[in-house]
């Protein structure tokens, strides 16, 4: 996108079934980054709510120049959706963060001039959630990713980011059509820095992640980042084809010397623990085979309806 006048700063939020928000999360982010003395922008993507959260941010973007509006044709999920918004992005600096302002406005100064040191991208982490569930999930997931899947990452980061121009550049080249930002980021790696914050909670309206869409997101994000779910499925594969063996040998030396008595339970067990072990590994299988497919279609990433100011 080409402007007339080069913005120091782009912010970008997702909106989602969060029409009661919108005009507050504008009000902070005009509170916050006045005090800078930075032109910015603000650009809101719908991502195809039910309630009236277009309306919403098409109302703002008439009180406010600044404010941009994207609305998409169908609920593409958050990551597209953070992605389309990404791509109309046109500042020095480009800041991502949620709409649901448990991302705090307030800490926008500190990531400016936090990026301003030198760094390339500067990530927010925060250890506490919002509750218990959500610390349990959040812990589950940077368990696996970073303990048995190995895979090297900034742990507890949030959504809320910012990052050079260059590097928003960089990002918006990935087309791959499943994707996390996350994964997407640490694939580019380069300079960084982290801000620990405190994780704000919901005063309005309620989560629209639960527990199933943060699974599937690991699941994303794991399978973005690595291939580690295969090689385990490999080693542990040998690792029961070897405790097997040894155990049909010590069988057959029971059944020649000794008299076994007959049961089912054995039987059962087995059936039970090697079916759904071939169950479990159909399904990673699958998942990376799903992936694949999606690639190979190479359709477009998202389809937008509509905009504001832009």
């Amino acid at each position: 996108m080409i402007t007339e006048k080069k913005i120091d700063l782009s912010i970008v939020a997702t909106i989602y079934n969060d029409d009661k928000n919108v005009s507050l999360l504008v009000n902070e982010i005009v509170n916050n980054t006045t005090s800078l003395n930075i032109s910015y922008e603000l650009i809101l993507v719908n991502d195809n709510s039910s309630d009236d959260s277009e309306k919403a941010i098409e109302e703002q973007s008439k009180k406010n120049s600044f404010v941009k509006g994207v609305s998409l044709s169908r609920n593409f999920g958050q990551q597209i959706a953070m992605s389309a918004g990404m791509r109309y992005a046109t500042g020095n600096y480009v800041l991502i963060m949620d709409g649901d302002l448990q991302n705090p406005p307030s800490e926008i100064p500190i990531l400016y001039n936090k990026i301003k040191e030198g760094y390339d991208i500067v990530y927010c982490v925060s250890k506490k959630r919002n509750n218990f569930l959500d610390e349990l999930t959040s812990a589950v997931f940077w368990f696996f990713l970073i303990r048995v899947f190995n895979v090297k990452i900034i742990r507890n980061q949030l959504m809320m980011k910012i990052m050079t121009r260059e590097f928003a550049e960089r990002f918006n080249s990935y087309n791959e059509q499943n994707r996390t930002v996350t994964g997407i980021i640490k694939d580019i790696g380069q300079h960084h820095a982290t801000v620990e914050i405190t994780n704000r909670k919901r005063t309005l309206g309620k989560s629209n992640y639960s527990f199933l869409n943060r699974f599937n997101l690991m699941i994303d994000v794991i399978i973005s980042l690595s291939n580690s779910p295969l090689n385990i499925m490999i080693h542990l594969g040998w690792i029961i084809f070897t405790c097997t063996f040894f155990a049909s040998i010590y069988y057959i030396f029971l059944y020649l010397f000794y008299q076994v008595p007959s049961g089912f339970t054995s039987i059962l067990l087995s059936i039970f623990f090697f079916g759904s072990l071939i169950i479990l590994m159909l399904g990673i299988i699958g998942r990376y085979l799903a992936n694949i497919y999606l690639e190979v279609k190479n359709r477009p990433l998202f389809h937008v309806k509509k905009t504001y100011n832009l």
